[in-house]
């Protein structure tokens, strides 16, 4: 198996932030990033519709916009289509649900395998926590889909006089389920460290579980070479 790998963002490249962190994450130098709303303005951006699963991101000029799953969902594809015969591996930096998302290769979508692995370790009842609170709806009925039962919050709930860490630890404490879910791609990994040593359910952020995934994948087809 090649060692390439393309990530795929909702947002704009360049993203030379991301590049350092993934490549010592999948362990391999050969890291493709790309930029879904690459060539775009904020004006040629369209707004969510009610009843779209809306998602936020950051433009190159640090404008902040919300999109809708259904209209960044192709712009992905092409560049998936884009690079089939370069890399190995695709992974979708976004938790948004990408059913239409397809490849030749090996394509994980945070969502969808995170969904896949709590299924696969008997999991039934998750707490989902949404960065802003225009996704808790879309969330929930995405989870619930899936066939979980749910609690969704949103960090907008959090005191402005509180730590992230700490409102998220007393969060898991007061709402019982088998798991705490950052519906989530990057959520600080300190944060997530230091809840995870604080609190007795697991904590997963999704794009930190697929690339988790990623890495194992890589790891094994260099050992199967390696032999």
């Amino acid at each position: 198996m090649s060692e390439y790998v393309a990530l795929h963002t909702i947002g704009q490249t360049p993203r030379p932030d991301l590049a350092p962190f993934f490549q010592a994450a999948l362990n391999t130098p050969n890291v493709t990033i790309t930029g879904a709303l690459d060539g775009l303005s904020p004006e040629s951006i369209p707004s969510p519709d009610p009843g779209d699963y809306p998602l936020e991101t950051r433009l190159n000029d640090g404008t902040r916009v919300e999109i809708a799953s259904s209209f960044v969902e192709p712009l992905i594809q092409s560049h998936i289509d884009l690079l089939e015969m370069d890399v190995a591996m695709h992974i979708v930096l976004c938790a948004g649900p990408f059913p239409a998302l397809h490849s030749k290769g090996l394509l994980v979508r945070p969502f969808e395998f995170a969904a896949e692995h709590f299924a696969s370790q008997g999991m039934s009842s998750l707490l989902v926590i949404v960065p802003f609170a225009g996704q808790g709806p879309s969330s929930l009925n995405k989870w619930q889909s899936a066939g979980f039962e749910v609690e969704v919050r949103s960090m907008d709930e959090r005191p402005e006089d509180r730590s992230a860490d700490s409102w998220l630890i007393e969060t898991a404490f007061a709402t019982p389920s088998d798991a705490l879910v950052l519906d989530y791609v990057g959520y600080p990994r300190a944060i997530v460290d230091s809840v995870s040593s604080s609190i007795n359910i697991p904590i997963y952020d999704l794009g930190y579980l697929a690339t988790e995934f990623g890495r194992d994948v890589l790891n094994e087809a260099k050992g199967l070479t390696d032999d």
